[in-house]
């Protein structure tokens, strides 16, 4: 084996172990997310009507992936705020009621 084969097949390794960890991640995630499309969730910021949902990874706490909920800010009233802005809620951050 030269040292080039021997990078490649590193490398290769590498790409599959990081991918497996991603995979493994986006799992965890997806296991432990308690919401859907549709529901109404708040932070400490606003509400929001759950529009699209994805995951990512964490440097805090005990989780090593959460998801994070995209959706309008809504008023107090449960309608859409009138600049129809998007917010982005962590999953840590929702505020159970």
């Amino acid at each position: 084996m030269t040292n080039e084969e021997y990078k490649k097949a590193y490398d290769l390794i590498e790409s599959e172990f990081q991918d497996k960890k991603k995979q493994l991640a986006a799992t965890y995630a997806n296991s432990n997310n308690p919401y859907k499309i549709g529901d109404v969730i708040t932070d400490h910021i606003c509400s929001i009507k759950i529009d699209k949902i994805k995951w990512c990874y964490t440097s805090w706490g005990d989780n090593p992936a959460c998801m994070i909920y995209y959706g309008v800010e809504l008023k107090a009233n449960g309608e859409p705020t009138k600049k129809q802005k998007i917010r982005g809620v962590h999953q840590s951050n929702i505020i159970l009621k």
